[in-house]
This record gives structure tokens, C-alpha cells and sequence, in this order.
């Protein structure tokens, strides 16, 4: 693996912890702002560095070839974290973050080693599964066998985003947002 596919992946899991946004007060004392105030500097700070790029033609260390001259795969990124910790509840946007930072490097490492073995879906489901269900039954406050069906059902619908490829809509933020979405419709 190169250091730019290293570097990508570390960048990837690092977002596992942007739930910790949930940490902070509702209202920031140190700056005065209320913290939904710091998702819109979070996401206009990265769309304006993404139109900057683009502008002027720069290529950021870890952006793949693809990237150079389209929205790079960290502003989807940002954009479906922002959406999910400003649109969902606590703990599906939890379960879906953590889930989509730490699973989608996993997928894609197993599917480019074999793209066609089994293991390359049911890793990924399985990991993605075990690592929603704590986040959704420590601050959801669901049974286990919701817990059970919840995180299923977005490992498998996380899973499914990151194989299937959409032209215009990255898998960063397709594998964010659609599970959550999801996971909230089977809570409701």
C-alpha cells in the first residue's frame, strides 16, 4: 500500500471521531455560540478550501487522480458527517460515523485484495454491524433485539452504498447518510 492510500485511510478513521461533537455544550461557553454554529463554520471552511483547490488547480497529498478536477471524496466526507451529527439522532449518527470511518477503508482494502470473494461483504457487514450496536444501545436506549436489527440494517444498507458506485455522489457521503437515514426509519 502507498503512502497516499496510508495516508487516506488513516485520514478516514481519524473521522471516527467526530461524534465527540455530542461532547460539547449546547451552547459553547469559551466562544459564546451555540455548538450547531460550529458544523456550519466546520462544512463552510471545507467547501471553501474544496473551491479554492479546484480554482486554482492544486493537488492535495492523498487525493486520487479521479479527484483533480472534480469534488474530492473529503468534502462528501464532511458534508455527510455534518448531515448526520446536525439531522439525526445521537446515537444513529454515532453508530453511522463510526461505522462508515472505520468500515468503508476495511471494504475497500478487501475488495481490491479479491474483489469477488464473499469475505470482501460479510467483513465489512459484520464489523460495521458490531461497531453500530454499541453506539446504538448505550445512547439510544434501545432493547437488544432492536439494537440487533437496527445495526444490521445499516451495516447492510453501508455496505451495499460502498460497492455500488453513484457518478455524481460519493460513497463518503452516501455511506453516512443513507444507513442513518435507514436506521432512524427502522427506530421510528
Amino acid at each position: 500500500m502507498d503512502r497516499a492510500v496510508m495516508f487516506r485511510r488513516f485520514l478516514h478513521c481519524l473521522m471516527a471521531l467526530a461524534p465527540a461533537y455530542y461532547l460539547l455544550p449546547v451552547d459553547v461557553p469559551v466562544l459564546e455560540v451555540r455548538r450547531w454554529v460550529l458544523l456550519v463554520v466546520f462544512i463552510t471552511a471545507v467547501v471553501i478550501v474544496e473551491v479554492v483547490r479546484l480554482l486554482m488547480g492544486w493537488n492535495f497529498f492523498g487525493l486520487r487522480p479521479h479527484e483533480r478536477n472534480q469534488i474530492a471524496s473529503f468534502v462528501w466526507a464532511a458534508a455527510g458527517v455534518t448531515a448526520a451529527l446536525w439531522l439525526f439522532r445521537e446515537d444513529v449518527a454515532t453508530a453511522g460515523i463510526i461505522g462508515w470511518a472505520l468500515v468503508d477503508p476495511l471494504a475497500g482494502e478487501l475488495r481490491r485484495r479479491d474483489p469477488r470473494r464473499s469475505v470482501s461483504i460479510a467483513v465489512p457487514v459484520a464489523v460495521y454491524a458490531a461497531l453500530a450496536a454499541p453506539a446504538l444501545y448505550v445512547w439510544g436506549m434501545l432493547s437488544l433485539p432492536s439494537v440487533a436489527l437496527v445495526s444490521a440494517v445499516g451495516a447492510v444498507a453501508a455496505v451495499l452504498v460502498e460497492r455500488q458506485k453513484v457518478r455524481y455522489i460519493d460513497d463518503d457521503f452516501l455511506m453516512v447518510v443513507l444507513p442513518c437515514l435507514i436506521m432512524e426509519v427502522v427506530i421510528f
